[in-house]
């Protein structure tokens, strides 16, 4: 005769944290569709779990189950488009204009996964490119290194649909200027403020309130929410701002090189001015060489936006970095 386990202890097996506040879907039928769907991930032949991301419309276009056909696959290509760029510029691509190359869009492209059952509006989609595809493109018996375990490497896919929510997110919690958001699209360049202005003109326009859900396995569940209400108000804040970039040179005396999370180096111009920016793209085998005192010629990104009132937001990114002759101090 089966014995009946204990709930605490079944409970724990499963993953549950009593410490941890779960959000509930208001909706049964999409409480049942998650826990399908966890059942069939869990239960799945494949080797490696999979990240996945759940999308539930509702809004005033949505009727019961249903949504304007057109409404939903422009909301869905604008995403796409969003997570493209944002993966571009995670990558260190810096162009704002033209396609972005293979090497970006086939590790951020994403595909629609099958319902296990019928709920309400709820898309799923996961990354294209499976997991240990995108880390170890090699070959994972090829590398030197467990990318995940050892260095907390992650696939370009989940990096840009977390990276989207968080700006989804800084929506909802900024101020009416949304200082903070636009800052952070700014750091992105042109090419993602101009996908983030066409995502939020298509939940506008489509009538649609969306709740993003992506789950990446060993990770907490990375939510956002956008309603149709803010993504008008966003689309307009993002064009006021008028985000955009040029190149310049900085030609100077190199007085510091940071290598952390956040690469910088400090530089004092021929003019007489101290400038930081990213390291951004340039070669780790030139910034390892670089001692205070040596003079460069850095090719960088300014990107800069405008905020009422005439401020302005500006950040610099590095592309290349060459040598100069000179004397050291």
């Amino acid at each position: 005769m089966a014995t009946t386990p204990n709930l605490d202890d079944y409970l724990s097996s499963l993953g549950f944290d009593p410490d941890v506040t779960y959000t509930v879907p208001e909706n049964p039928a999409d409480a049942a569709l998650m826990g399908v769907n966890a059942f069939v991930r869990e239960h799945s032949p494949e080797d490696d779990p999979a990240s996945i991301g759940v999308i539930h419309i509702t809004g005033p276009s949505v009727k019961g189950h249903t949504a304007p056909l057109k409404a939903v696959g422009t909301f869905l290509s604008a995403l796409q488009d969003g997570v493209d760029a944002i993966g571009a510029s995670i990558q260190g691509i810096m162009t704002s204009a033209g396609a972005l190359p293979f090497s970006v869009t086939g590790r951020t492209q994403l595909s629609m996964v099958a319902s296990p059952m019928p709920g309400s509006v709820v898309i799923q989609v996961a990354p294209t490119l499976d997991r240990i595809s995108d880390l170890y493109p090699e070959g994972k018996d090829q590398s030197l290194f467990d990318l995940e375990d050892e260095i907390g490497a992650r696939p370009l896919a989940d990096l840009a649909f977390d990276e989207f929510s968080s700006l989804i997110k800084d929506l909802n919690v900024d101020g009416p200027d949304k200082t903070d958001f636009l800052d952070r699209l700014t750091d992105h360049g042109p090419r993602v403020a101009s996908t983030m202005k066409a995502f939020c003109d298509s939940v506008d326009k489509g009538a649609l309130d969306v709740d993003f859900e992506w789950e990446e396995p060993g990770r907490p569940p990375e939510t956002s929410r956008l309603t149709h209400e803010t993504a008008k108000h966003a689309s307009v804040v993002i064009q006021n701002a008028n985000i955009d970039s040029e190149t310049i040179h900085i030609v100077g005396k190199i007085l510091t090189v940071t290598m952390s999370q956040k690469d910088k180096l400090r530089v004092l111009t021929d003019s007489e001015q101290e400038i930081t920016l990213s390291i951004g793209t340039i070669s780790a085998a030139d910034v390892v060489t670089l001692h205070p005192g040596d003079q460069v010629d850095i090719e960088a990104e300014r990107r800069v936006s405008r905020r009422p009132g005439g401020r302005s937001y500006e950040k610099l990114i590095g592309i290349s970095l060459q040598k100069l002759p000179g004397l050291q101090e």
